[in-house]
């Protein structure tokens, strides 16, 4: 049954419809008393389009009630079917707030588009200075993917820092200042070719900056559209971010253990990517997505919470988003 917002605007399918049956009816004329409207006498004539409006808005606020009883601290949220591009829950997405490490996202897609797979990145000693150590080594070397994977699990602003000036010296830049300017202004010309036009990336990490701003500001609805693409396009990439813990080998030959930041993702059932970010400025967020039982895929965000408690709203809102689809079956 089509319940949730779709953009195609997708109708019930025939064997919904006869599902439906005598069940429908009832709501249909209940809606009628619900909504103040006169409900119709015998000999008039309830059409399939009313039948279908009214069913739809019934159980799209149930829906909603199911998600606005929960206890959430972020201040924004949206949940989409990623398959069907239905909006499942949302609550104020198109409010522009700091991103803190989810920028990193942007900051893989860019890498995956303009550093070649054989390229090597060896680590400058002027990417080690910033905050969050991982035991990133000076002039250490890495592939371009697993240096991807292990700042996106760690986020690694050490990593981010390392792939920017890699891809500005690649363009012509000497000074590592240029170099990630470059690499910056590629980010910013990405989210507009990808029609995020509330998105603006001020550094390649979310860290924030000295002038009180933080490294990167979108909405909701606008950052789980990017983390949407990037995780279809780049799957590999991101799916190492579903684990709690992976160990990495630079060219170099050296190991490390990496952490997720996301420590709760083991309480997602099915997921199957992952981003953290959090800053003073930007409280906490985060952003999963997770396979439901039919294989589809659905992706949670949520900005503005706190440090530990944008966890437990990811945690209640895949659950409850779990336990419609198994009951309603979205």
């Amino acid at each position: 049954m089509k319940i949730i917002d779709s953009v195609g605007g997708d109708n019930l399918t025939k064997s919904e419809k006869q599902s439906l049956g005598i069940l429908g009816l009832t709501l249909v004329l209940a809606s009628f008393y619900i909504l103040g409207a006169k409900a119709p006498s015998y000999e008039e004539e309830v059409t399939l389009e009313q039948m279908e409006f009214l069913l739809t808005q019934m159980t799209d606020n149930r829906i909603d009630e199911f998600f606005e009883s929960l206890d959430l601290r972020a201040s924004s949220v949206l949940i989409v079917n990623s398959d069907t591009k239905q909006k499942i829950y949302g609550r104020e997405t198109d409010r522009v707030m700091p991103l803190a490490s989810l920028v990193k996202i942007m900051t893989a897609v860019v890498a995956m588009e303009n550093i070649g797979e054989s390229e090597i990145i060896t680590i400058p000693k002027e990417a080690l200075g910033l905050t969050g150590d991982n035991g990133l080594l000076v002039d250490e070397k890495w592939g371009r993917d697993e240096l991807l994977r292990f700042m996106l699990i760690t986020s690694s602003n050490d990593g981010a820092r390392a792939v920017a000036m890699h891809l500005g010296q690649k363009l012509g830049q000497e000074s590592p200042e240029q170099s990630v300017a470059v690499f910056v202004d590629l980010m910013n010309k990405k989210a507009k070719d990808l029609g995020l036009q509330n998105t603006i990336f001020l550094n390649e990490s979310g860290l924030d900056q000295e002038d009180g701003k933080n490294g990167g500001y979108s909405n909701s609805r606008e950052i789980v559209s990017l983390f949407d693409y990037a995780i279809k396009t780049y799957p590999d990439i991101f799916s190492s971010t579903s684990f709690g813990a992976k160990t990495f080998t630079s060219v170099s030959m050296k190991d490390h253990n990496a952490l997720n930041t996301n420590p709760n993702v083991g309480q997602v059932l099915g997921i199957s990517a992952s981003k953290t970010g959090f800053t003073n400025i930007s409280g906490g967020n985060l952003i999963v997505s997770f396979k439901t039982p039919k294989g589809e895929t659905v992706i949670v965000g949520v900005l503005g919470s706190t440090f530990t408690e944008r966890f437990t709203d990811i945690e209640k809102l895949s659950s409850t988003t779990l336990k419609i689809i198994n009951e309603v079956q979205l």
